[in-house]
């Protein structure tokens, strides 16, 4: 919430813009007086200003009216006055409409994403301390954290699609290689005292790929999420993944697919006709 001494009338308020709140001088950094701004939801008549009071108690004033919002968004810290826009906004009293084309520079420091809000926005999250600075970074991020601290985090049902796979088949491939990552080696037992390995197909089973073992490597969550963020191809022939940016990453541990290879196993059958995971007998677990 905040107040108003008028009531904007030219134009009037309405449902869902956003209001920026820039604070007087003097009360923050003079660059960093916009922290916040309100999605506006409705405005109050405060008639015999219990309102005010109750809200505000230390400014031994009333106001006229106030603004409720359905959502306060973070900002990175800004002023208007330290921006180039077409018109002098500073010394309001009462709200302002900014013109569209100052909208357009003011745009880039909304941060709708830390809001969680699926508007959309010109600078995301990833690069803001690229974009801003670190320092305006971390306390647009904390901006984040004094809205958040005062709400639950709400709960989210997510509808997915899931494949069947072979549990037996992937915990077996971790056994063999001792749930040591197959491109890099890593072992977390010495370190930590827990077997922390991932099973990965090469070709995703939404893909059609089969939940056999020429499909599966076993690699650690670092791999594996790299794997996927860069979807890295992994080239048979040469046992190795190919990233975009042209590393080649040789297979450390490549014996299962080297083995199969020397015994022949998938000399007799393509791998394009062998039986899918779901019309093989069981065990098979939903994963």
């Amino acid at each position: 919430m905040f107040a108003l001494s008028q009531r904007p009338t030219n134009p009037e308020l309405e449902f869902g813009e956003l209001l920026l709140l820039q604070l007087v001088k003097g009360k923050r950094n003079s660059h960093e007086r916009i922290n916040f701004a309100l999605q506006f939801e409705e405005l109050i008549p405060d008639n015999d200003g219990s309102i005010s009071r109750a809200f505000w108690p230390n400014e031994n004033r009333v106001w006229n009216w106030i603004v409720k919002g359905s959502a306060t968004v973070p900002t990175i810290p800004f002023s208007l006055e330290d921006l180039k826009l077409s018109r002098n906004y500073v010394g309001q009293d009462n709200a302002r409409r900014i013109d569209p084309i100052d909208e357009k520079r003011i745009e880039p420091f909304i941060q709708w994403s830390l809001a969680q809000d699926p508007k959309s926005q010109i600078i995301l999250p990833s690069s803001i301390a690229q974009e801003f600075g670190p320092d305006r970074a971390l306390t647009a991020i904390f901006n984040h954290d004094r809205i958040a601290i005062q709400h639950k985090v709400p709960p989210k049902i997510v509808t997915e699609v899931r494949y069947d796979r072979n549990r037996w088949l992937a915990d077996g491939l971790k056994s063999f290689y001792e749930y040591k990552c197959q491109v890099c080696g890593n072992d977390f037992q010495p370190n930590y005292g827990v077997d922390l390995a991932e099973s990965h197909h090469i070709q995703y089973l939404h893909e059609g790929g089969l939940d056999i073992s020429r499909n599966i490597l076993v690699l650690c969550p670092n791999h594996h999420r790299v794997v996927h963020e860069t979807n890295a191809l992994f080239v048979e022939s040469d046992l190795a993944y190919l990233y975009p940016n042209g590393l080649i990453e040789p297979l450390l541990l490549p014996t299962h697919l080297e083995e199969a290879r020397r015994r022949g196993v998938w000399e007799d059958a393509s791998v394009h006709n062998v039986p899918q995971a779901a019309e093989q007998s069981p065990p098979y677990f939903t994963e």
